[in-house]
């Protein structure tokens, strides 16, 4: 009976209802999470190199919008 509920048709439709919009959710943050990453990475880098915040900022704005 419990299998039957699990796999009927309407239950697989309503899950796969609410999945879709929480990967994409998921995958949203985590792009953005990464993306902070890389950006504190390259300042650190730069940084370490003895590049002054002026010079730090014109690099970072040099790459776009970011």
């Amino acid at each position: 009976m419990f299998a039957e509920f699990i796999w009927n048709a309407e239950n697989i439709a309503v899950a796969g209802a609410f999945a879709i919009p929480i990967a994409a959710i998921v995958a949203y943050y985590w792009f953005q999470a990464t993306k902070a990453r890389a950006n504190a990475g390259l300042k650190q880098t730069l940084a370490k190199r003895g590049m002054s915040a002026d010079e730090i900022e014109r690099v970072i704005n040099a790459g776009g919008q970011g």
